[in-house]
């Protein structure tokens, strides 16, 4: 996985921005668009396309919108045109570019096993400098809005119908999200016709994942099930909180701050 960022156009300038990060040293002038009309560094941002770095917060912001307020999920954020039935938001941000800001940012990869899900969640829950935070933000009746994005998810395991063993009613239990995204990285795939290499999300489009997909960029690490197998597995849209379908976002990945729980290595 070492070699991912072979794939990604700007090369030279994204090894320059990463000293610029680490040093916290006054910014070079930006680049001309003549010499690099994809990259764009200031005092205070990186710019590549349609996605941006503070160099402050060390966070990374893509435009989204939107796509589906209601239903199961098995993605989050997804390319258009691809998964909008089942994520809840689109974006085009090219997904080997929001990898290369998220290694700016300080992240690694921790790379997904195929058919090994929950020993690969079991392992990267402990690898502190692959766990994201991920925000969403977005204006509502004039109100700047930001929220975490389990916010705005609904574990089936545990919205489920419980008796009462003193009363014929039933009630509903709902506890919190995980917080649990893994910078996972998807892979180089290597096209058999052409022998030449590319980065797997480019292709499946797949950028914030729930249901495991080596492909995607960032995945949910903690295994909850297949949502179409049964109502009590799997993740939902929190359909009371999340904005009305065609609201413009921006998603917002950052280091994630806290410190793991036994209890959540073990889920």
């Amino acid at each position: 996985m070492n070699h991912h960022l072979k794939q990604i156009s700007v090369g030279l300038i994204l090894s320059l921005a990463t000293l610029i990060i680490a040093t916290a040293e006054p910014a070079a002038p930006a680049p001309s668009k003549e010499a690099n009309p994809e990259v764009t560094v200031t005092e205070t941002e990186i710019k590549l396309p349609g996605v941006t770095i503070n160099r402050a917060t060390r966070e990374v912001r893509i435009d989204a919108e939107v796509c589906l307020q209601a239903g199961l999920l098995e993605y989050v954020v997804c390319r258009p045109d691809t998964f909008e039935h089942e994520a809840i938001f689109t974006a085009k941000a090219k997904p080997e570019l929001v990898h290369a800001a998220l290694l700016l940012c300080g992240l690694k990869p921790t790379p997904q096993l195929p058919g090994m899900s929950a020993l690969w969640a079991e392992k990267a829950l402990k690898q502190k400098q692959s766990r994201v935070k991920i925000e969403v933000e977005w204006q509502e009746d004039g109100v700047q809005k930001r929220v975490n994005l389990t916010s705005l998810l609904r574990d089936r395991q545990d919205y489920t119908e419980v008796a009462e063993a003193a009363a014929p009613n039933k009630v509903k239990k709902e506890t919190e999200v995980q917080d649990a995204w893994i910078f996972a990285g998807s892979f180089l795939h290597v096209n058999k016709q052409t022998g030449k290499q590319f980065y797997a999300a480019n292709s499946s489009g797949i950028l914030v994942g729930i249901w495991p997909d080596p492909s995607t960029v960032i995945q949910y690490g903690a295994p909850n099930g297949d949502p179409y197998k049964s109502e009590h597995l799997g993740m939902e849209i929190h359909e009371d909180r999340v904005p009305k379908e065609g609201t413009k976002v921006k998603l917002v990945f950052s280091l994630h701050p806290a410190p793991i729980k036994k209890a959540d290595a073990k889920k």
